[in-house]
């Protein structure tokens, strides 16, 4: 059947509202690991805020000003896009329905990019020394310049009890650049895995105890004894599992406050439908029904004092 312009709006208003819906139930865990920054309709942001600041100080007759920072972290929003084209003919055929999971889908997947980025910059930054913190060093390292208290925040430990422990005692030290302690000490740390550690994950915030076995030397054949001491982590933590990390090894122990997280996640426009306009022009030009989306936004290094990341490799 030859469609009407009528009809034509009527079907693209279906897609979105597939699109929409399935958008909407989509469950992204960027906002626990990134602070979100809305950088308003600018490209280029320097985050001149990320180094700490001495706090307050008696006043005793003038102000002492604390500068911002000229070394902070400048993050460029990037243009994202998801194009889906069916044939014109397709449509004339009464086809919407066979196109409708994909439209979800396509909901979906475009909200969960979000975490796409976010996680795989986690995993990125244990491998690659070119991402770098505010500070200049990499964001998984030895970070000494300007700070009143130094630290190493990577490891290659594989996921237990003791390097776990390693992990939230190291964290418990750190301090800000300007020698402050991180009131996110306070609340509980996440432990955030890939989907091969759930189980791992899950005895260490669970289990009273945590059990092992080794060689029974009494018996006259090597056999093994079970073994087992108190977990000191039991409670001590949360979890976010994301399939989105890189490798099924690495774990990453993080601190977060509403206000200082281990992820920038800076958006510039939210992700919406493309207009009218090109829909009808790619109609009639290329008999192509189209439906796309377009979004500007961008993930980058938060603060490394708040990170302990391992590879899980040894």
């Amino acid at each position: 059947m030859e469609l009407n312009h009528a009809q034509l709006l009527g079907f693209r208003t279906k897609f979105e509202t597939l699109f929409n819906s399935a958008f909407e139930l989509a469950q992204p865990q960027i906002e626990k690991i990134a602070l979100k920054v809305d950088s308003g309709r600018v490209e280029l942001v320097n985050h001149r805020w990320l180094r700490g600041l001495p706090g307050m100080r008696e006043f005793t007759g003038a102000r002492v000003h604390n500068n911002v920072s000229t070394d902070g972290m400048i993050v460029k929003n990037k243009l994202w896009e998801d194009t889906i084209s069916i044939d014109r003919v397709d449509m004339e055929r009464d086809q919407f329905k066979i196109y409708a999971p994909l439209m979800s889908r396509m909901g979906e997947t475009a909200k969960l990019h979000r975490d796409v980025l976010g996680f795989g910059l986690l995993s990125s930054m244990l491998s690659d020394t070119s991402i770098v913190a505010y500070d200049g060093i990499a964001f998984y390292g030895n970070h000494t310049a300007n700070r009143t208290v130094s630290f190493n925040n990577k490891t290659t430990g594989v996921l237990n009890e003791i390097n776990l422990s390693t992990g939230f005692t190291e964290l418990k030290k750190r301090r800000d650049s300007a020698g402050n302690p991180l009131a996110a000490i306070q609340k509980k740390p996440l432990l955030i895995i890939p989907p091969a550690l759930s189980l791992t994950a899950a005895k260490l915030q669970n289990q009273s105890i945590i059990g092992t076995t080794i060689p029974n030397s009494g018996a006259a054949t090597a056999t093994n004894q079970a073994v087992g001491a108190e977990n000191i982590l039991k409670g001590m933590f949360d979890i976010v599992e994301s399939p989105y990390l890189a490798t099924s090894t690495e774990w990453h122990l993080t601190l977060v406050d509403p206000y200082f997280k281990p992820i920038l996640w800076q958006l510039e426009q939210e992700i919406e439908f493309i207009g009218y306009e090109k829909f009808m022009a790619e109609w009639v030009n290329n008999e192509k029904f189209v439906n796309g989306v377009r979004a500007l936004y961008n993930v980058a290094p938060g603060l490394p004092e708040m990170c302990y990341g391992s590879t899980g490799t040894v």
